[in-house]
């Protein structure tokens, strides 16, 4: 199931959920981590361009997902773009305990259709901007889970996919904090 909702999100009557950052990384290299509900059906964690996100969240679901193009034949994200170019979006998908790691992980370099690997505490996500990468790591032990290059030609943003439901807790963005207006509910706050 996990190999099937790393090519197809949106293949079966599930509801699917996307969270996107409200913080848009536009240089340097940002960090942050989270926790996965063990528990969650299916859960993608990464980042992805603004625009494109943005673009998929006004898209009916059923319709288009961030991953997958039914008239592709592929699923890279990039449907529209040459070989060379980054893919638009970057996500691992976790579910019911368990990462999948895609091919061409450190771990999994012997085996070409990936691997699954038990869920750790926490995860870390680390964005290098500048480099066009991002990186996936078990945020207690320091490991890295799995790297790939993500098209950072405009501001890239956290992302996060609930597909059937999941829960995760969102530690701090540790990046150069710049004071943010929040409003809710008409009341404003400033962090």
């Amino acid at each position: 199931m996990l190999f099937a909702a790393e090519r197809l999100m949106t293949s079966c009557h599930l509801s699917i959920d996307l969270v996107i950052g409200d913080v848009a990384i536009t240089q340097g290299k940002s960090y942050w981590a989270c926790c996965v509900d063990p528990s969650s059906y299916l859960v993608k964690v990464g980042v992805g361009l603004e625009s494109k996100l943005q673009e998929w969240f006004q898209v009916p679901q059923d319709v288009v997902s961030p991953r997958y193009d039914p008239d592709s034949g592929h699923d890279s994200g990039a449907e529209d773009t040459t070989v060379e170019a980054p893919p638009p979006y970057a996500f691992l998908t976790i579910g019911m305990g368990k990462i999948l790691l895609s091919h061409g992980s450190a771990l999994t370099s012997r085996d070409p259709n990936g691997c699954t690997v038990p869920l750790p505490p926490r995860i870390g996500v680390c964005l290098d901007y500048e480099q066009g990468k991002v990186s996936f790591y078990d945020a207690v032990s320091f490991r890295e889970l799995w790297e790939c290059s993500v098209d950072c030609s405009g501001p890239v943003c956290p992302a996060f996919c609930f597909i059937g439901g999941g829960a995760l807790h969102l530690q701090e963005l540790v990046a150069n904090k710049q004071e943010r207006k929040v409003t809710i509910g008409g009341f404003a706050k400033l962090d």
